[in-house]
């Protein structure tokens, strides 16, 4: 038999490096086990590890939160005044369970509530509880609460009719909702039904004497009797409710000014200036209570307050109109007319492109009387015979009339139109007679 040497593995050193490899190998199966568990760990807890490994490369992953913890937080943020945190938060509970009644009931509440700061996020708050309180309906068209809040955002919508049908289909199904017996309190208010307003929220008042909707339905009721004073306590207890929300307090001090602005009150006048300072005491930059104030201190005397706060309104929002309009009326009555015809000019700029019935009169009245006062007839004339041509309120005619008898010696030939309007006089608010479900609605 041959063998061929330089192919044995004793010739080429294979046999022993045979028993090396073996004894390397005894290392490398533990490691490999080890290995594999690590990555069967790491695909076990992939969930727990991802955020700590993107924390690692500096990337902080958004959690996703639970439909209760999302409530949770809008909840929080309700009792401490943040409204936008709220919407946030029941909206995305509500993307959670779409369905889910509660949190539907929050969503539109706190919509409703926001709404009342106005402005476009107002008509938009507005449009959004109408549609989630149709998609909600359509899903629980029998459900108390879900029919009730629809009467509210539909009331909010300045729809009273429609949104007494809801209120009162609510009740048929729960005769003591008390939700819906302060809104239809509230709607019945605004359509001029004081007698059934009257019932409806004592009634809704005394099933739940906390909540802000009976107790500013009993405070508008109030309004309409021989002592309006008497619905002050209503709002003060609407605003006690939760003392971080700013539209109680808005409510508070429009009823208050204008109680008191008609009945001589100085008391009342007061209270309106401390729930002004209560929303700015949380919120420094709220225009409308500068423009509030601005009000107020004017109707008390307190004229450098009253310039001071409006100042303060136009810096912080050169594009409200309310602002300079008030800030001009403050300037033209104290006499400073080359101020009040700056302030009249924003105005006008701002709301020249608006319909007619958005405008507010008095930024073309007394801009035309503030240059009749600086001698400028010419251009008084030009501003007066625009105005004329829009603008139907006694009040403001007269004020015209008495311009051009200045510059001309007559007044132009005005019919007025049957539907006319008398207008406040300044420094009195623009405050109708009926404000209902539409809280907060000045300044």
């Amino acid at each position: 038999m041959y063998v061929r040497r330089d192919r044995s593995a004793l010739t080429s050193g294979d046999l022993f490096r045979g028993t090396i490899r073996r004894r390397r190998m005894l290392w490398v199966y533990p490691l490999v086990v080890f290995a594999l568990g690590v990555l069967g760990l790491v695909i076990w807890q992939i969930d727990l590890l991802r955020p700590i490994a993107l924390y690692a490369v500096g990337i902080r992953p958004t959690p996703t939160l639970s439909l209760l913890e999302n409530a949770r937080r809008g909840d929080l943020a309700f009792w401490r005044g943040d409204l936008d945190t709220a919407i946030a938060a029941y909206r995305a509970a509500l993307s959670l369970a779409p369905n889910e009644i509660g949190i539907g009931y929050e969503v539109i509440r706190m919509l409703v509530y926001r709404s009342y700061a106005g402005g476009d996020q107002g008509a938009a708050d507005r449009q959004e509880a109408v549609t989630i309180a149709n998609r909600l309906l359509e899903v629980y068209p029998n459900n108390a609460r879900i029919l009730a809040i629809t009467c509210l955002a539909y009331a909010r919508a300045s729809e009273p009719e429609r949104a007494s049908q809801y209120c009162n289909r609510a009740l048929s199904f729960d005769t003591e909702n008390p939700d819906a017996l302060a809104f239809l309190s509230q709607v019945y208010y605004d359509l001029g039904r004081y007698d059934e307003a009257v019932t409806i929220g004592r009634k809704a008042l005394e099933l739940n004497p906390t909540s802000i909707e009976a107790n500013t339905a009993y405070g508008l009721i109030q309004l309409t009797s021989r002592t309006p004073e008497a619905g002050i306590p209503y709002f003060v207890k609407a605003a006690e409710y939760n003392k971080q929300l700013e539209y109680p307090y808005f409510n508070l001090a429009l009823n208050a000014f204008g109680v008191g602005l008609r009945r001589g009150d100085p008391d009342l006048l007061r209270l309106a200036v401390g729930a002004y300072d209560t929303i700015l005491a949380t919120n420094k930059r709220n225009v409308r209570a500068y423009i509030g104030l601005c009000q107020v201190y004017f109707a008390i005397g307190e004229r450098n307050l009253a310039r001071d706060n409006c100042v303060t309104a136009t810096e912080l929002a050169p594009d409200n109109s309310r602002a300079w309009r008030w800030l001009g009326e403050i300037s033209y009555l104290t006499m400073e007319y080359e101020t009040a015809a700056q302030a009249f000019e924003r105005c006008f700029a701002l709301e020249s492109g608006f319909a007619v019935e958005a405008r507010q009169p008095e930024c073309w009245v007394f801009r035309g009387l503030s240059y009749v006062q600086m001698g400028d007839c010419r251009k008084a004339n030009l501003i007066f015979t625009e105005a004329l041509s829009w603008i139907r309120g006694t009040t403001s005619i007269e004020r015209i009339n008495k311009g051009l008898r200045i510059c001309t010696g007559r007044p132009l030939n005005v019919t007025l139109a049957p539907t006319a309007t008398p207008e406040p006089l300044p420094p009195e608010p623009d405050l109708s007679p009926r404000s209902t479900i539409v809280l907060g609605t000045g300044g």
